[in-house]
């Protein structure tokens, strides 16, 4: 059996390199048979992607594939978000798709009940109490919102939504969800409505807290617009920790600020980096982060133990774990 290459495009550094070579190699099954290649760079990419038989890369471009051959088998994105990297070659040829889906959920779903209690329980009024040192005590307390039998709504159930959910409930929440297979309304352990995507509706009119945590496709581009903004409490805040395309942005800030909506705390945004004039940063019923909500240190660690348990499946001729749908998108 001739050896199957495998292109790692997930550091220019060679220090990192090595160390995630060494994760890798560490998790597999066997080393016999493999050989992997570093990858620096995109022309780096462009040169060796006909020899290979599997890649592992945060994305792709359309030159860089144009020069794949029919060997490579398989491409693992280190990201769950692949709508960059999905044009129409890659989706016509007969390479698998895998994602680095769940690998954020721990951190996601940590940052969405930092963003609640951020608006819950006065944390920006306690900030300006200790810049202006005001004491605002009745003031903030009586602003301040307890969890226990408020309703978030989570739009995608995929590993962030299930993982907002439990610790949702952890706070005494009710949970209601959508999804876009769901055909049925179901009660789950962690879920007291999972709907069907035809319900967003009822999710939008009966929460307290809206969550976005769907992937962007052509169909939840700007799913969240002007008419769903208004479906919402006016004392409802909506969370967006997936794509900022999913929102219309311009449609938001009306939102904002009119009061239609209580507030926005928003991680990602429809051009990034979210450019110095926005009207968002004059907002003072926003909470605004940096595209970090997924971001901690043992991330590429992750991605890496990851991609190796998908390996050892690859290897063994097992089905593999997160496999993209080509016409899904996801």
């Amino acid at each position: 059996m001739s050896s199957i290459k495998i292109g790692i495009q997930l550091t220019k550094n060679p220090e990192k390199y090595k160390y995630l070579l060494s994760v890798l190699k560490s998790e597999v099954i066997t080393t016999n048979g493999l050989e992997y290649i570093h990858i620096p760079t995109d022309e780096d990419l462009i040169k060796i992607i006909p020899e290979l038989d599997i890649l592992t890369t945060y994305h792709i471009k359309e030159t860089s594939f144009a020069n794949a051959t029919n060997q490579l088998k398989w491409i693992h994105f280190g990201v769950a978000g692949l709508e960059y990297s999905l044009f129409p070659d890659i989706l016509k040829s007969k390479t698998i798709i895998t994602n680095a889906s769940g690998v954020h959920a721990g951190p996601v779903s940590e940052f969405v009940m930092g963003m609640i209690l951020y608006f819950t329980k006065q944390f920006g009024g306690c900030e300006k109490f200790r810049n202006d040192t005001e004491w605002t005590q009745w003031e903030l307390a009586r602003q301040t919102i307890q969890l226990k039998g408020k309703t978030i709504g989570i739009i995608g159930f995929g590993s962030l939504g299930k993982a907002i959910a439990k610790k949702a409930k952890a706070f005494d929440m009710k949970v209601i969800a959508t999804r876009r297979l769901q055909k049925k309304v179901e009660n789950k352990k962690t879920v007291d409505e999972l709907i069907p995507f035809s319900m967003l509706s009822h999710l939008l009119k009966n929460s307290d807290f809206v969550v976005v945590a769907c992937p962007l496709t052509p169909l939840t581009k700007n799913m969240i617009n002007k008419r769903e903004l208004y479906q919402m409490k006016s004392s409802a805040y909506i969370i967006n920790i997936a794509r900022g395309e999913i929102i219309n942005e311009a449609a938001l800030i009306y939102a904002l600020k009119s009061n239609t909506i209580a507030g926005a705390a928003l991680d990602v945004f429809k051009k990034e980096p979210l450019p110095k004039e926005s009207p968002l940063f004059a907002l003072d019923n926003v909470f605004l982060s940096p595209h970090i909500s997924g971001n901690f240190p043992e991330y590429q660690h992750d991605v890496m133990v990851q991609f190796a348990d998908n390996l050892n499946r690859y290897i063994a001729g097992k089905d593999l774990k997160n496999r993209v749908c080509k016409k899904r998108l996801y």
